[in-house]
């Protein structure tokens, strides 16, 4: 009975640190610098809620941060919530976490990472001509047209 105790106490802190998240985010006062460490917290909900809360900020989040939660290592919940910031801040952060989770083991997350990769467009404020767009692009091109897949490129500064 101990064990059974425990795990629904866990469950229920769990719930309040959801419901503490989304009360901060229904006050509008989300602070992402503190949140961010729920990012990783064992709770799918409150990641979930994390997640949600942090996408005003999701520019402002280290992109190499959230890649690091994208790994096959990290629970699904981690990697979901890591790449909604990701494909939320966009850019070039953005489809290398996408084209990356294009071979992963989890078909809900691949093949919203090939939806992320085709809604995909170099922003204005990037640098131009980053050889690195030209190659993720390659990576994937099975998932466009030719004319799309020059197109992109052209948007990115890399045409050939």
């Amino acid at each position: 009975m101990r064990n059974g105790s425990a795990r629904g106490d866990r469950s229920a802190q769990a719930g309040v640190r959801a419901r503490a998240v989304a009360g901060l985010r229904a006050l509008d006062c989300v602070d992402a610098k503190r949140l961010r460490p729920l990012l990783d917290d064992p709770a799918a909900g409150v990641v979930r809620e994390t997640a949600a809360a942090l996408l005003p900020s999701a520019e402002e989040l280290p992109a190499d941060w959230l890649l690091e939660r994208i790994g096959c290592e990290r629970p699904r919940h981690v990697r979901v919530g890591a790449f909604r910031l990701l494909d939320a801040r966009g850019g070039v952060a953005a489809l290398r976490a996408a084209v990356g989770l294009l071979e992963d083991p989890d078909v809900k997350l691949r093949t919203w990472a090939a939806q992320s990769v085709q809604r995909w467009h170099a922003s204005p404020d990037e640098r131009r001509g980053d050889s690195e767009v030209g190659e993720l692009l390659d990576r994937c091109r099975h998932l466009f047209s030719d004319h799309v897949l020059r197109r992109r490129k052209w948007e990115a500064g890399v045409d050939n």
